[in-house]
């Protein structure tokens, strides 16, 4: 898991340029890694990589969420750090790997699937040809002191 690190970089620095709010800790590398070896082994999380020439180009996470009981659509997916190398985009790899993703969530009874996107993201249209449609808006206030 420790090759992701520097994929998820790139990941963490794009969204950083999108907006100050995604900027990554100083520990990052530490941090980011500990989450990752948290993952493996869960039932209830799942990580997709591409590779090419044994490098890794994406890779992809989903996990299962579960809200209180009182929601009727209580087991629900949600599907972060989606992201594929600038030199393998628009080859269907970041769609083979949502495609992965939901499978393994339909093996789990999971029908209702979420995620979020930056606004000023050009992946909303690709998750929007995925299917996925917008039912809620993010929305922040930075407080200054």
């Amino acid at each position: 898991m420790r090759e992701i690190l520097p994929v998820w970089g790139e990941l963490a620095g794009f969204h950083a340029d999108l907006d100050p709010a995604f900027t990554p800790s100083p520990q990052w590398p530490r941090e980011y890694g500990a989450y990752l070896r948290a993952l493996i082994g869960r039932d209830d999380a799942m990580a997709v990589i591409a590779r090419d020439a044994g490098q890794i180009i994406g890779y992809a996470i989903g996990r299962v969420t579960a809200l209180p009981p009182f929601f009727e659509h209580r087991f629900r997916g949600y599907i972060h750090d989606v992201y594929v190398r600038d030199a393998y985009r628009r080859q269907g790899i970041g769609r083979r790997m949502v495609e992965e993703i939901l499978e393994w969530l339909r093996g789990r009874g999971v029908n209702l699937v979420e995620l979020t996107v930056a606004a000023n993201n050009d992946a909303v249209r690709f998750w929007e040809r995925l299917g996925f449609t917008t039912y809620m808006h993010q929305m922040k206030l930075e407080l200054r002191e």
